[in-house]
């Protein structure tokens, strides 16, 4: 070998290659544009320098460092510590040294939070703007600060910020007078009543609009679901609560299906909006109602999160977080952990004498006026971000002191943690002082009506009653007539009736208990086996299918609900059962009466 001819270092041993570089490169691998984020198997994760995270095989990587993944100005600069003193690229030493450094960075976590857009938690020090190719911390003390997502992505812990196309756009703050006028714009469309002193779903509308607009960072985030009935003008509404969301919230989505759904809103913080979130047909349960789990665990902590295997045999992991609001004329039902998490309003057609805001007479909007509304809206929509992010601080404690103000009034933090989040997204919409403990129980006070509202259709959300209204609608194939009857009439012509019943009942594993409970409380009480094949195929393919378990839930509903065990009883099924009783007197009409010589259906004292 000649000094003139040219040496082939790679076909040398990596020992010699070294020598002719002087030393195995070792550069520190904070001065890469290329972040080794860690390894997978045969495969290393890294951040590409415009933040987008890559998993490729290791044993490919070296044919890609030149012409993809250190393909940048900076990367190319980067990749000359790998040139010998002829200025010749070694391209395997540089490919052992990145693989090294992905596999120095750990095993990696397929766990580890992904965040997308949205408006993310902070941590004490205030909240996150997701803008796509960038991160700003709105501090809590008024100051910013920005990174971008490649700089962020060299935090070795915590959450992962995923680089998307640039999108939300937070301006300066807006204006109190700028939120009232909003505020005044909501009236245009004509809201049920809720309660007499002058409450209507506009105030509920505009408080989920600014609370929406924190995305993750909300400490609690309800939904609404819109009861809009024909010719209420709910398009133009939904696209003018859409204009003002529009510096972070997507496109109003009108069709879905679950999955498509899910995918959608996947590692978002933002709101969305549904319009026609109608109920499903005759053939079974639509798209909405199979999302309404979705929206239930997007509420609380970190939103709903799903794992599931991806195509190299690993998993990924979906999450969802953030307030949804449904539109509908026949919206979907929802089950009781959805109803405690969900403001439901009406909004009625619109006549030719319905209100315009503080108009001396009234009038409706003409198109061109709402067209005019619906514009302006969407140009203060980065600024109405920016006052959400601002004050972000003074909300979560307003948010602390009206529930705190409830919950010593004796209401369930359940309903305060709602009602809290619509009160102090209302005043952050129209008031720049933050709420004392004085003002937080006036404000308490303000949104009563809409407690009470939710009490009154408390009964039909409970988990207890809606299975105990199950059973009591199943057809009990006994003849009456030219139709079968069901088990809630069985039950009544056992009890009110005075006919004895008692076969039938045991048949589905019912007995009627007329005595008094432990507790003096009076009878009758309906008996419901903990373990029987007709309850289980009655149960089997609800929601409820551990129906002792649902049933009792009728305890959270008062004193006059709570059940009790009784003591094992025969049910038709050649041995003893153990059973819940179910007070019958909340439920039927004249239930206590009692007739003299009319025999029980169980005898005696049942309980132990």
């Amino acid at each position: 070998m000649t000094e003139a001819e040219p040496i082939d270092y790679l076909g040398q041993a990596p020992d010699d290659s070294e020598k002719m570089l002087g030393a195995f490169p070792n550069p520190d691998v904070t001065m890469s544009p290329v972040v080794p984020l860690g390894f997978d198997g045969g495969r290393v994760i890294f951040a590409m320098p415009e933040g987008e995270i890559r998993k490729e095989i290791a044993a490919k990587i070296g044919g890609m460092l030149r012409t993809d993944i250190f393909a940048c100005q900076a990367g190319q600069s980067f990749l000359s510590y790998w040139r010998d003193k002829d200025d010749k690229f070694q391209r395997e030493l540089a490919a052992v040294w990145f693989n090294r450094a992905c596999r120095d960075a750990g095993k990696w976590d397929a766990n580890r939070p992904m965040r997308s857009l949205g408006v993310w938690p902070g941590g004490d020090g205030g909240v996150v703007l997701h803008r796509g190719e960038e991160i700003i911390l709105y501090r809590y003390d008024g100051t910013t600060v920005s990174r971008t997502i490649a700089e962020a992505l060299k935090v070795k812990r915590g959450p992962l910020y995923q680089l998307r196309p640039p999108a939300p756009e937070a301006g300066e703050p807006l204006s109190r007078r700028h939120g009232r006028w909003i505020r005044r714009q909501l009236d245009w469309w004509r809201f049920e009543a809720i309660g007499d002193d002058g409450l209507t779903g506009a105030d509920v509308v505009a408080g989920w609009l600014m609370a929406s607009l924190l995305g993750a960072a909300a400490p609690f985030r309800g939904h609404v679901l819109m009861h809009a009935l024909q010719g209420s003008g709910k398009t133009t509404f939904l696209e003018f609560c859409h204009g003002l969301l529009s510096a972070l919230a997507g496109d109003i989505v009108s069709s879905f299906s679950e999955a498509g759904f899910r995918a959608d809103v996947s590692g978002m913080a933002r709101p969305q909006l549904v319009d026609e979130a109608e109920a499903g047909g005759s053939d079974g349960p639509g798209a909405v109602e199979q999302v309404l789990n979705l929206l239930r665990l997007m509420t609380t902590g970190a939103g709903a999160r799903r794992v599931q295997s991806d195509s190299a045999g690993g998993t990924m992991t979906q999450t969802a977080v953030g307030c949804v609001m449904m539109v509908a004329i026949t919206p979907a039902k929802m089950d009781a952990a959805l109803a405690s998490r969900v403001a439901e309003l009406r909004l009625m057609p619109l006549t030719g004498t319905d209100l315009a805001p503080n108009a001396p007479q009234p009038r409706l909007a003409s198109r061109r006026q709402l067209g005019r509304i619906i514009r302006h809206s969407q140009r203060l929509a980065p600024h109405l971000l920016g006052r959400a992010l601002t004050h972000a601080g003074r909300y979560r404690d307003d948010v602390a002191s009206i529930v705190t103000a409830l919950v010593e009034q004796g209401e369930e933090p359940r309903n305060a943690d709602l009602i809290a989040m619509l009160a102090a997204g209302r005043r952050l919409l129209l008031e720049d002082e933050p709420l004392t403990a004085a003002t937080a129980v006036l404000e308490a006070a303000r949104w009563r009506p809409l407690l009470e509202h939710r009490q009154a259709r408390e009964v039909v959300t409970n988990v207890g009653a809606e299975a105990l209204a199950h059973l009591m609608g199943w057809d009990s194939r006994q003849h009456r007539g030219d139709r079968h009857v069901t088990l809630g009439e069985v039950i009544k012509t056992h009890v009110i009736d005075r006919t004895w019943q008692d076969e039938v009942l045991k048949a589905h594993g019912l007995r009627i208990f007329e005595g008094d409970a432990k507790d003096g409380r009076s009878g009758p009480w309906l008996l419901v086996c903990n373990n029987h094949p007709v309850l289980d195929r009655i149960y089997g393919k609800t929601r409820w299918g551990d129906y002792r378990t649902a049933l009792e839930y009728l305890d959270a509903m008062g004193p006059e609900y709570r059940t009790w065990a009784a003591k094992p009883l025969s049910f038709g099924v050649g041995i003893k059962q153990r059973s819940l009783a179910i007070p019958l007197t909340p439920w039927m009409e004249k239930a206590s009466r009692r007739s003299e010589g009319v025999p029980s259906s169980v005898p005696g004292e049942v309980y132990e």
